[in-house]
């Protein structure tokens, strides 16, 4: 949902006419080409700001308006078919105060109609899935099919019944000789996606860019021996009209949803079997909730559900607005794409010294969650993107992590735009800055420049490294947050992490934001933070290119048998095995571990072994491990267990979307617990994706590969 800034009428009215041209534009490639150049959450985010614009501003709607459309204009190869009743569209909520809204407004229209009888507050809704398909239009004369036409605009669609015919879902002929109409989708599994698109890459053929587009795409072939080989499905859910041909007997349509339903059934149709009747908005957001976890789990994609008064006399009352019927409305599932205006970029400084550019979005609602910041990761980034200050742009957000900027909508420029300048000076410290190659996560190569800042003392710098040092993750300290830490900095107390632990009561008492009994619990928290798991030290350290997994990798090499090279026999290399124990081991046998050395053990990549060679033959780092001894650190080494007997013993996960019993590091603690890995990427080799609601790439990625996908009630059992 798009959260508007306050315009001006005249600023609405440049706008409105702005995003009604892009969405003609897109309309068109859509609807009518079937050639999307954006995703359906993209367009539907322009489209809402347009509608919420249009509300806020009624007088600017034009009787043209993409709002007031229902599909795209028909193909001219194909013949037009008028169709016997308008086809609608309907309106999206997505949230449960929206939805409560529409029912409120149902009511209210209802209590107005002298048939409806007012006493009864009660109303009946049947719930049914939205799936991500084409809408098909389909007509049987004596029970049997003549014609199939697509949805076109909503009165004039187009003839396709040589591919529909093709669909083995569909019947031909059905178990009764009615005439009648009915409306229904065609999908297609996104395993099959991944198979024709397969097929395309290797004859050089565009790639569907999602099922939805690649149904399309299939109907409206020419040759209908390529839409055979699509192998389409479809679901058949609404009567448009119906009439018998046997003699004595009348037909009329059902009287609720429920019941048109279960006679689509018994005359052949496939019906979506997870329809449900509710008889209350709660009713409504838990069935909703349910697919929202579940929808990952179905060989066809939704996008939402679809909510209908059931009872048809009270459809017919609420009637229609110019584009949509009162008596339903689609409650979409969290877009992880939308569209925002970006009011803002700044710069933060990393704990690495990276200078990291962040877009300051105008709030819009994605993936459940209201995001007002962007990462843009780096200069080249944004020099790709041609990303500007004021730009429209289209955003995702997968899981947990931060948004990231996809495109810019160049059409909606209005000349106003900034330029980003790459900075020449750090922003905090006005240090000079250096450039550094790194690798690009979108290009997979190293390519991609970033900026550092040269102060090794630079307060953002000093600040970043010891929040990440104390977070959850690393040294878990209560109480010593973000605030917290720069307060220390401040006044002087902490220069680095050994600081943390000479810290006394006597210190923070005096300190604003604390009291005598905060200081000590303070004091208390660091005090049982000395004694800590090594993973969690290592990755408390901050060393560039070391995270938990990498962390963990190096721990349970070291805590067991690991071969290093001594050079302190006469300058010859003797092999020595050593077993890291104590602090004080690491400050003796880490620094004397080679590049070839962290290689070997199984995971490590060469930038981070790089990087764990230059961080512990670093004299500073070597002085602030022997300080954390003197202030009485000390590690926790994993108990040896024999990982043949673990229940995961060789399985590798890995995590996507965001789980509700527990949180993600508890996932991988009970992983790693019974004896398996956890990997942040999908590959071949990995045994389990764990996805959970709003999952991203990787579920994706992992349908493509074939790997199993388990939900979070499968993984739950499996742990137990």
């Amino acid at each position: 949902m798009y959260m508007e800034k306050k315009l001006t009428q005249e600023q609405a009215k440049k706008r409105i006419e702005q995003l009604s041209r892009e969405i003609d534009v897109h309309r068109a490639k859509y609807h009518t080409l079937d050639q999307p150049t954006i995703s359906d959450e993209a367009y539907d985010s322009l489209m809402n700001e347009l509608g919420h614009l249009e509300r806020t501003f009624p007088l600017l709607r034009s009787q043209t308006s993409p709002t007031l459309r229902v599909g795209g204009a028909p193909l001219p190869a194909f013949r037009k078919v008028r169709h016997s009743t308008r086809q609608w569209s309907f309106d999206d909520v997505f949230d449960y105060t929206e939805l409560q809204e529409w029912e409120q407004k149902v009511k209210n229209l209802l209590s107005k109609n002298i048939k409806y009888q007012s006493s009864d507050t009660t109303l009946e809704y049947i719930c049914e899935l939205k799936i991500d398909g084409l809408k098909i239009i389909l007509t049987y004369e004596n029970g049997v099919l003549v014609r199939a036409a697509t949805r076109g605009d909503g009165e004039v669609g187009e003839e396709v019944t040589e591919n529909v015919r093709t669909i083995h879902s569909i019947p031909l002929q059905l178990k009764k000789p009615l005439n009648i109409t009915v409306v229904g989708e065609v999908w297609l599994a996104e395993q099959e996606l991944v198979r024709i698109n397969a097929e395309r890459r290797a004859s050089g053929e565009p790639l569907f860019a999602n099922a939805r587009n690649a149904a399309a795409g299939s109907i409206r072939q020419l040759d209908s021996k390529i839409t055979a080989q699509r192998r389409l499905d479809s679901f058949v859910y609404d009567i448009d009209k119906i009439e018998s041909n046997i003699k004595h007997q009348t037909s009329n349509i059902p009287a609720t949803q429920r019941e048109e339903l279960e006679i689509l059934k018994t005359l052949g149709f496939n019906v979506n079997p997870h329809y449900r009747v509710c008889h209350s908005v709660a009713n409504i957001e838990a069935y909703y909730q349910e697919w929202s976890k579940k929808r990952h789990s179905l060989p066809y994609g939704l996008d939402g559900i679809v909510i209908k008064v059931n009872e048809r006399h009270l459809q017919e009352t609420l009637g229609y607005t110019g584009k949509s019927p009162r008596f339903g409305v689609a409650y979409k599932f969290p877009a992880e794409q939308a569209t925002t205006i970006v009011e803002d970029v700044q710069v933060q400084i990393g704990r690495t010294g990276v200078l990291t550019p962040v877009a300051h979005l105008r709030p819009v609602r994605i993936a459940g969650s209201v995001v007002s910041r962007a990462t843009l990761h780096n200069f080249d980034e944004i020099a790709r993107l041609d990303v500007r200050i004021g730009d429209t742009v289209i955003i995702q957000k997968a899981g947990d992590v931060i948004p990231d900027i996809l495109s810019v909508i160049h059409n909606l420029r209005t000349g106003k735009e900034k330029k980003i300048k790459e900075p020449t000076r750090c922003p905090i410290c006005a240090s000079q800055v250096s450039k550094q190659a790194t690798m690009s996560k979108k290009q997979g190569a190293e390519n991609s420049v970033a900026i550092y800042c040269t102060n090794p003392r630079c307060f953002a710098v000093e600040r970043e490294t010891l929040i990440h040092a104390v977070s959850k993750k690393g040294l878990d300290i209560p109480g010593l947050g973000e605030k917290i830490v720069e307060q220390l900095i401040d006044v002087g107390l902490v220069k680095n992490l050994a600081d943390i632990f000479a810290l006394t009561a006597g210190d923070l008492a005096p300190l604003e934001r604390f009291a005598e009994k905060s200081a000590d619990k303070l004091v208390a928290s660091i005090a049982a933070a000395k004694r800590v798991p090594l993973q969690k030290l290592l990755f408390a350290l901050g060393i560039r290119y070391v995270g938990e997994e990498t962390a963990d990798l190096v721990t349970q090499s070291v805590t067991r048998e690991f071969q290093i090279s001594n050079f302190k026999f006469q300058n010859k290399s003797k092999i020595q095995k050593i077993k890291i124990r104590t602090l004080q081991d690491i400050v003796e046998y880490f620094p004397r571990i080679t590049n070839e050395e962290w290689i070997s053990i199984k995971g490590i990549g060469e930038k981070s072994a790089e990087s764990l060679v230059e961080w512990f033959g670093d004299a500073k780092h070597q002085t602030l491990l022997a300080t954390l001894v003197e202030e009485g650190v000390s590690i926790v080494v994993p108990e040896k267990k024999n990982p043949q007997n673990a229940p995961f013993a060789g399985m590798t996960f890995v995590l996507t979307g965001e789980l509700s019993a527990f949180t993600r590091d508890e996932a991988k603690a009970m992983i790693k617990e019974k004896g398996g890995s956890v990997s942040s990427a999908v590959s071949s080799k990995t045994t389990y994706v764990v996805a959970g609601e709003n999952p991203g790439s990787k579920y994706d990625k992992a349908q493509a590969l074939g790997v199993k996908i388990l939900d979070e009630e499968a993984f739950k059992k499996m742990v137990r």
